[in-house]
């Protein structure tokens, strides 16, 4: 049980690859407690991981600071905090409205801003804690059509670097997962609208498929992990079937 007796929030936990992260880490024996903006999901997430529900808005700092607030209320600590919340809006750079690049930067940079710093500053008061920041592969290998999204997911690198080394004295470790194309309900998404040619995506990964939500999940937890990972902070690890180091195709 690697999670044994920590106080866990999930930022959009309630689907997708936040969901398989609960789920992972209640196995693992943390108490999960799911934030997202669909309150509903949320609490059947939460339902089926004992856990707790608080809707949440990332981009908004009252809304975190209410999440906080009532995580501590149900749990009386936090332990790891996972900033997965996230959107995959696309188009041409020329075309993308402003609502859409604010939306994006608001969840996946913002967010993960707000999440970190407040709830960093009760890790400080309680003596260490682990962050896990969700970035992506596109935080170095750029997608055309997903500027506001490669946008956001290179600064959530920036930003896990620079506060594991704030926050190294503080025993608050802080790390990202960058995943390959995943098999999700976003992803999906993209296929339906023929954003994402799959052809395309799986003769350019070496393992030549996509990942498993709960392969993502695993690579969390043991960032999270406090034995396993106790020495690593600000690290980026890719969990991407070889995307990143495959230079051409042959």
């Amino acid at each position: 049980m690697k999670l044994q007796n920590k106080v866990c929030v999930i930022t959009g936990g309630a689907r997708g690859i936040g969901e398989s992260i609960g789920r992972r880490f209640h196995q693992e024996g943390g108490t999960v407690a799911v934030w997202d903006v669909d309150e509903p999901a949320a609490r059947e997430t939460a339902a089926q991981l004992h856990g707790s529900a608080h809707r949440c808005d990332v981009s908004d700092r009252d809304a975190v600071d209410a999440a906080t607030r009532s995580t501590l209320e149900a749990h009386r600590r936090i332990d790891v905090l996972v900033n997965n919340a996230g959107v995959a809006l696309a188009g041409p750079s020329v075309d993308f409205s402003d609502a859409d690049w604010q939306t994006s930067i608001g969840i996946m940079q913002t967010g993960v801003f707000l999440c970190s710093q407040v709830i960093g500053r009760h890790m400080i008061e309680q003596g260490g804690g682990a962050i896990v920041n969700i970035s992506s592969i596109n935080a170095s290998e750029a997608f055309p059509m997903r500027l506001a999204y490669c946008a956001a997911k290179a600064a959530v690198v920036a930003m896990t670097e620079v506060l594991a080394i704030e926050w190294a004295d503080h025993g608050i470790r802080v790390n990202a997962v960058a995943p390959g194309v995943t098999r999700t309900t976003l992803v999906q998404k993209g296929i339906d609208e023929g954003v994402i040619d799959v052809d395309r995506y799986l003769a350019r990964t070496p393992m030549h498929r996509f990942a498993e939500p709960d392969e993502i999940a695993r690579a969390v937890v043991y960032l999270a992990c406090e034995s396993d990972a106790s020495f690593v902070t600000g690290t980026t690890l890719r969990v991407d079937g070889g995307w990143s180091a495959q230079g051409w195709i042959f």
